[in-house]
């Protein structure tokens, strides 16, 4: 009912401005006498009242809309354009006293008019009604699921920028679709090497413990051995429950890191000695280099030597005996470069653009994390820890040649509080 009342105002408004103008323009630019003015005034309220009336009937969506759609529209627009001339015509006639015989063949003209009109209208109407019925079958097809669909586009029009809006949706939705189903995949893989590399070391623990408990040695020492096993298998699980904590919170968002400066050369002659010993075992040589400037850098020390950790971990596994592994750091104005680079059996040129995505364990994937076959945590983790950081993290690699993967940090001015 408001909008109802709120149309009738509008249109009793442009009722208004228009006879005011046609007033205005009888009187003073074609010559209407004034004492014929409030004559030209009462036949144009009451013809144009009528039909303004008819109108606002006829054109509302329950009426035409209902019956005729698109081409009732506009068929009924011509007719009351006519129906309006038709009026002004018979009222006009009959203040000027025009004969019958001139009259009907007025008459006759504005007929044949009238039928042209609404000719012409429904002419127009069906390629609207066309275009119109082609984006409710499309809508219709993507409801049902047909991510697909797409429907023309014809000339530059409203409908034309319609139907380009549509098919950029449904572009968007089989996107996102894809992107879904990709999720999807990584989650199953995920949980089937989550559950793979949980089941492997909490049944070491159980069968040792079982061992040990169930007397199945008298011996100290082999009872110590056997604990020992236990306790390094538990701590496997420990860090993949780590893990996996970590990449939920990143996921999550919620990761928020308070940057401090912090020295990178500390940060990496840490990892090396960490390192140094299982690479020695291994015979793979580690190599260091910390170009002068570098530091100070905007970091979380214990999530930055986690990026470490995990990338080193990664290159050491995956370096044969005899080969070498590098960890280089250079300043590239206030960026701080770090980059790990091996000799080791590199990675596939089609694995690289999803080696960073979790779980992704392909035939030659480094994605894990530690001395073992990881869940496939370990470069997700160090993307999202790298980015929370605000810096890059990317790959390279030459299969049988090795790989490079370079990071970057924002580097701080000295004495500086804060990035």
């Amino acid at each position: 009912m408001m909008k109802f009342a709120r149309t009738g105002a509008a249109a009793l408004l442009f009722f208004a401005g228009a006879l005011a103008i046609t007033l205005v323009s009888g009187a003073y630019v074609f010559g209407v006498p004034r004492a014929d003015v409030m004559a030209v005034a009462s036949l144009l309220c009451g013809v144009g009242g009528v039909v303004g009336v008819a109108a606002l009937l006829l054109l509302h969506p329950s009426v035409l809309g209902r019956v005729g759609g698109v081409r009732g529209y506009l068929a009924g627009a011509g007719l009351i354009a006519s129906l309006l001339l038709l009026g002004m015509l018979l009222g006009g006639a009959r203040a000027m006293f025009i004969s019958g015989h001139d009259l009907s063949l007025l008459l006759t003209m504005l007929l044949f008019a009238s039928l042209l009109a609404v000719g012409f209208s429904l002419y127009g109407a069906g390629p609207l009604a066309r275009r119109i019925e082609e984006l409710r079958r499309g809508t219709a097809r993507l409801a049902a699921g047909d991510l697909d669909t797409e429907v023309p586009v014809d000339g530059h029009d409203e409908l034309a920028m319609l139907a380009e809006d549509f098919n950029k949706m449904a572009r968007e939705l089989r996107e996102a679709a894809a992107r879904e189903r990709e999720m999807d995949e990584a989650r199953r893989n995920l949980v089937a090497a989550v559950s793979h590399d949980l089941r492997t070391p909490l049944a070491s623990a159980r069968a040792l413990i079982e061992a040990v408990a169930d007397g199945l040695t008298d011996d100290p020492k082999v009872e110590a051995r056997y604990l020992a096993s236990a306790r390094g298998e538990i701590e496997k699980l420990g860090r993949l429950v780590d893990d996996l904590f970590e990449l939920s919170r990143i996921d999550a968002g919620l990761l928020r890191l308070d940057l401090e400066e912090a020295s990178l050369r500390d940060l990496v002659s840490d990892t090396l000695s960490s390192f140094g010993p299982r690479a020695e075992s291994k015979g793979v040589s580690l190599v260091g280099e910390v170009a002068d400037g570098v530091d100070p850098v905007f970091a979380s020390p214990p999530r930055l030597q986690r990026v470490l950790y995990n990338l080193l971990g990664n290159a050491l596994r995956h370096t044969p005996s005899g080969g070498e592994i590098h960890l280089r750091v250079e300043s590239v104005g206030d960026i701080a470069r770090v980059e790990v680079s091996d000799t080791g059996e590199g990675i596939a040129h089609a694995d690289l653009p999803r080696v960073f995505d979790r779980s992704f364990r392909g035939e030659r994937s480094r994605s894990s994390s530690g001395e073992d076959s990881g869940a496939g945590l370990g470069l997700a983790i160090a993307r999202g820890l790298v980015e929370a950081h605000g810096g890059e993290i990317g790959a390279e690699s030459e299969p049988g040649h090795g790989a490079r993967f370079r990071f970057t940090l924002h580097r701080a001015p000295s004495g500086s509080a804060g990035p």
